[in-house]
């Protein structure tokens, strides 16, 4: 299948890139690398600036640092990487042999609780947030947050609303259930759950249940699956429990709610058989050899999420 490429929805390339320095990533000692990329025909990478609310610094400061490493790599590799901010970047890119590179964030307390944060963070570039990391925000509960069963606060309305109004991608992944289902109450416009799994396939917090999967389906969002072992399977984990999660989630909602979020860089373990962007072409291949058809496997691979980009951006 010639005529393909990858959008990946998630990646915390640019939070070593600020800690390790632009020539580390050149010289490809990340997962994610630009012979990476091109090898594995991912025609538009998501970067997110991830924020630890623990970390004791400033979140906005946190998050400022990292936009600044994404585009110093921009600015170091004009020739392979461009932005993509709008739908018609995407088809620029493509036409210029470019890798197209989207700025997302990782954790919503970058707002700090300002609603002008996010505006702010509109003009600097990002297109989607993730709206928790794991605990509570000013905006929800996070996916770890068992106890309390909270969701949107009076401030996560707004951020939805203003998400919907800017043309942001609102990213639930990380989100607690009762947040999930705050969201889609909320929003105006499909959501994405940028890299998450199936609870059914694997029960970890970070998974969505089915029902949460259908209604992200009928909301005509994207679930971004993340190749990290620990949401994809007890054991060591390898193509094929990428291939089960991605089997479970197309029998129970079909193939258009389904995309890439591998989550490289921003995990510790990764399949056995999957080190990189690099390797894309093995899950395309494996869904091609389960008689997929070429047009099913499009769509999740990039079709999908430019649908979804096309309808926010």
């Amino acid at each position: 299948m010639k005529s393909y490429y990858v959008i990946d929805s998630h990646c915390d390339t640019i939070f070593k890139i600020a800690n390790f320095g632009i020539q580390a990533f050149h010289n490809g000692e990340f997962h994610v690398s630009l012979e990476g990329l091109r090898k594995g025909r991912v025609g538009l990478q998501f970067f997110a600036a991830i924020i630890d609310q623990k970390a004791g610094a400033s979140c906005l400061q946190q998050g400022l640092r990292l936009i600044d490493a994404y585009y110093s790599m921009l600015n170091t590799f004009p020739d392979i990487l461009v932005t993509i901010t709008k739908p018609q970047d995407i088809n620029l890119a493509k036409a210029n042999n470019k890798i197209g590179a989207m700025l997302t964030v990782e954790g919503g307390e970058i707002l700090e609780g300002e609603l002008l944060n996010l505006r702010i963070l509109y003009q600097l570039g990002a297109r989607a947030m993730t709206l928790t990391w794991n605990y509570r925000n000013e905006i929800a509960d996070g996916a770890m947050e068992s106890s309390s069963k909270g969701g949107l606060s009076l401030f996560g309305h707004e951020v939805v609303k203003e998400m919907n109004r800017l043309g942001m991608i609102i990213d639930v992944s990380h989100l607690s259930d009762k947040g999930f289902y705050d969201v889609l109450e909320t929003t105006k416009s499909p959501v994405a759950a940028t890299h998450s799994n199936a609870w059914s396939i694997h029960p970890h917090p970070r998974n969505l249940k089915d029902e949460q999967i259908q209604l992200l389906a009928e909301n005509r969002g994207v679930i971004g699956i993340n190749f990290y072992p620990p949401f994809l399977s007890d054991n060591e984990a390898s193509l094929g429990d990428i291939i089960r999660h991605i089997e479970h989630i197309a029998a129970l909602a079909g193939i258009d709610v389904i995309g890439f979020g591998a989550d490289f860089d921003g995990i510790e373990e990764r399949p056995a058989d999957i080190k990189g962007p690099q390797h894309y072409d093995k899950i395309i291949n494996a869904l091609l050899q389960l008689n997929y058809s070429e047009a099913d496997v499009k769509k999740i691979a990039f079709e999908n999420y430019e649908r979804l980009l096309v309808e926010i951006l």
